[in-house]
C-alpha cells in the first residue's frame, strides 16, 4: 500500500528573514538594477529633456532610479548643455563616464545629427560604492558613553537613556555626501534635538550633556 504523506509543508506559516538574509538580498537587487547605461531624451514637441536610467538587462530603473528633468528647453540630446546637465546629475548620484565612453545618439535613433536620445556607458564612483558597503554592511559602533546606555531598537536606530531618566532615540542612515546622524525627542520622540550631521560625535554631545537636549 502507498502512503500518501499530506504534510507538504505549505501550510507552515512563512520564516520571518533574518536581518543578514534581508541585507543580502537588499544589495543583490541593488547590484541587479544599478545603471550601467544612462540616456538623454530630449521631446521634440516640448523641447524638455530628461535623464533615464537603464541596467545591465536593458530596463529602466524601478522607483530608486526615476528619470531626472533636466532644465531649460533644448533642440536635440546632443548639445552640450543637455549633456552637461546630464554629467552633473551622474556626479551627484555617485556616477561617472566609462573610460573611453562618450555621448552618441541611442541605437535606432532615426537622425544621428539631431537625435532625440543620446546615450553613455556608466560606472560608479568609488565613493557609490562605498555607501552600499555602509548600506548593506555592519552599522557604525557606538562608543561608550558615561552615564548614557544605547540599545538597538532596529538597524540604524538607538533608544538612549541619558543620567537623569530621559529617553532620546538616535538615528543613523547612510548617504553618499556623509552619513546622516540625527537626534530624537519629546514624548513621542518626534521632536528634533540635535538636527542632521555627518559626525557621530556631534550627535553623541547631546547625550553626554543632556541639559543641551532641548526641542
Amino acid at each position: 500500500m502507498t502512503t500518501i504523506n499530506h504534510d507538504s509543508g505549505h501550510d507552515r506559516p512563512a520564516q520571518p528573514l533574518t536581518e543578514d538574509r534581508r541585507l543580502e538580498l537588499s544589495r543583490a537587487s541593488e547590484e541587479r538594477h544599478r545603471p550601467v547605461t544612462v540616456r538623454v531624451y530630449v521631446s521634440p514637441i516640448t523641447s524638455r529633456a530628461a535623464l533615464r536610467w537603464v541596467n545591465a538587462e536593458g530596463h529602466d530603473g524601478p522607483t530608486l532610479w526615476e528619470p531626472v528633468p533636466l532644465d531649460g528647453n533644448h533642440a536635440h540630446a546632443l548639445r552640450d548643455e543637455v549633456l552637461n546637465l546630464a554629467g552633473a546629475v551622474l556626479a551627484k548620484r555617485g556616477f561617472n563616464y566609462a573610460r573611453g565612453a562618450y555621448w552618441k545618439p541611442a541605437s535606432g535613433d532615426q537622425d544621428p545629427e539631431r537625435p532625440e536620445t543620446a546615450e553613455v556607458a556608466a560606472v560608479p564612483t568609488r565613493a557609490y560604492l562605498d555607501l552600499q558597503a555602509r548600506r548593506f554592511g555592519p552599522v557604525p559602533e557606538l562608543p561608550e558613553v558615561p552615564g548614557v546606555t544605547f540599545t538597538t531598537t532596529q538597524r540604524g536606530q538607538w533608544w538612549a537613556t541619558v543620567p537623569d531618566g530621559r529617553t532620546f532615540l538616535l538615528t543613523w542612515t547612510p548617504h553618499l555626501d556623509g552619513d546622516r546622524w540625527i537626534v530624537w525627542g519629546g514624548d513621542q520622540h518626534s521632536d528634533l534635538i540635535r538636527p542632521a550631521t555627518t559626525s557621530m560625535d556631534k550627535a553623541l554631545f547631546v547625550l553626554r550633556h543632556p541639559s543641551h537636549a532641548r526641542p
